[in-house]
């Protein structure tokens, strides 16, 4: 593998503006800040663009890209990912990247869900070199697996860019019209959860996360919105994928599941308040959620069915709950998370682990699959990347992945906008509707930023 150092920059945006010419152009975002205490779920960004290989899920099978050449192949999109994988060596490094596959799944992905999706199902380009930025240590490094020999064409020129502090990007990124909340959706909102209600009495389910969706119309570039979206969003698992007609731009402050040396951690979230707007009042909300019965209820539930779900690819005994109801604090909500480990056990691998568990239990419900099944039932649009998966398959067996919350999708001039949240018995229609108010706050920020 190569690895050379290059100048370090904070704000990693830098390194995606050099980069963001090339195909399939992602950035891993930590959304790191230099004035806060470390905290390692911060410590790494990615930056990586032309993948060598694609796979792009299609009906009853998946396109298989190798550089120019493309290869209709009817299998399941995750077992040629996975061997497409295998066929490259392991490469020792601590680094969370090494060259490896990337990309996403919808929601939709494990359902049987007939309504129609704005974006492929399933995305991976498997990425050659990378930019690797350390925070901790202030380092920056350009790798390369060396698995592609087209990486060596340009890798002079990418070093020469790398090291030049010069801007490369200025665009402005306009909205046109549209406003997130209507009293429809309010409307829509109080039919829904009536109906989840009444599952709920019935016994069908413990919870069921139930979601709306907002559109806005745009002109620009997506990459400013996200830009200032960072600036106001400040999660540990962001991220902003562009793709040849569409962009994900995810705002994600949870960890779904990750892998190092056989060692699994989930980071479920389920408990939110909004942030006070003076100091007594935020600190009222704060011991609010602490407290709450009804909040540590729904993580219980959630923590319980993520435990089941690792159990089919760890060691029996291993799965240990290591942190319950752990207050976190984001800058416009509190939440509660939970963190379960176990050991990935002899014969799984880390796909295993991540499609055998997909989509996360903090976003459908418990048992999750009738909670899939009345989301399908309910929810009027596909959720597509919304409570889907970002997920990075390094070649040095690391893997991570997120859950595609607090997200957007901007394609063909609409962003595509969705918030949701976990309803029980004990639920009420006006405090639900408020938390996912609550959860879009960033988003209509950054939306109301560039209305024109």
């Amino acid at each position: 593998m190569l690895q050379i150092n290059i100048p370090y920059h904070p704000n990693s945006t830098f390194y995606y503006e050099k980069v963001r010419h090339f195909d399939w152009p992602l950035f891993i975002d930590s959304c790191f800040q230099a004035s806060l205490p470390q905290n390692p779920l911060v410590r790494y960004d990615i930056i990586a663009a032309q993948p060598f290989k694609k796979i792009i899920e299609q009906d009853g099978g998946a396109n298989l890209y190798n550089n120019d050449e493309v290869t209709f192949i009817a299998t399941d999109p995750v077992k040629l990912l996975k061997k497409e994988m295998a066929s490259f060596k392991v490469v020792d490094s601590e680094l969370p990247f090494t060259g490896g596959a990337i990309g996403y799944v919808s929601y939709e992905r494990n359902t049987i869900s007939k309504k129609k999706n704005l974006i492929p199902k399933f995305m991976f380009g498997i990425y050659d070199w990378a930019i690797v930025v350390d925070h901790f240590l202030s380092k920056a490094f350009l790798i390369s697996s060396e698995n592609d020999v087209n990486t060596k064409l340009l890798w002079q020129d990418l070093l020469k860019s790398l090291n030049e502090n010069n801007q490369t990007y200025d665009q402005e990124f306009f909205l046109c019209k549209g406003n997130l909340f209507k009293e429809d959706h309010y409307k829509d909102y109080i039919k829904n959860f009536a109906n989840v209600k009444n599952y709920l009495i019935n016994g069908d389910c413990y919870q069921v996360n139930l979601s709306l969706k907002w559109q806005v119309e745009t002109e620009g570039d997506s990459w400013n919105l996200y830009k200032k979206f960072r600036s106001i969003n400040q999660s540990p698992f962001m991220a902003f994928m562009a793709y040849d007609d569409f962009e994900i731009l995810s705002g994600s402050p949870e960890r779904f599941i990750t892998c190092k040396n056989s060692h699994v951690t989930t980071r479920p979230i389920k408990g939110t308040k909004p942030r006070g707007n003076s100091i007594a009042e935020d600190k009222k909300n704060k011991d609010i959620l602490i407290n709450s019965q009804k909040d540590q209820s729904e993580n219980l539930m959630i923590v319980d069915l993520l435990r089941n779900d690792l159990g089919i690819n760890c060691e029996t005994g291993s799965i240990l709950v290591d942190e319950l109801f752990k207050l976190e604090i984001y800058p416009n909500v509190y939440h509660l998370v939970s963190t379960i480990s176990g050991k990935l056990k002899q014969g799984s691998t880390n796909f295993d682990l991540f499609f055998d568990a997909f989509p996360g239990g903090s976003i459908t419900g418990a048992p999750k699959k009738r909670a899939m099944q009345i989301i399908d039932e309910l929810e009027a649009h596909a959720r597509d990347f919304y409570c889907g998966s970002i997920a990075i398959f390094s070649f040095n067996n690391n893997f991570d992945s997120n859950i595609g919350i607090r997200s957007m999708l901007h394609k063909e001039n609409m962003l595509h906008v969705y918030s949701g949240g976990g309803l029980t018995i004990a639920s009420d229609v006006d405090d639900e509707f408020k938390e996912i108010q609550d959860k879009l706050g960033n988003i209509q920020k950054t939306i109301e930023f560039f209305r024109g």
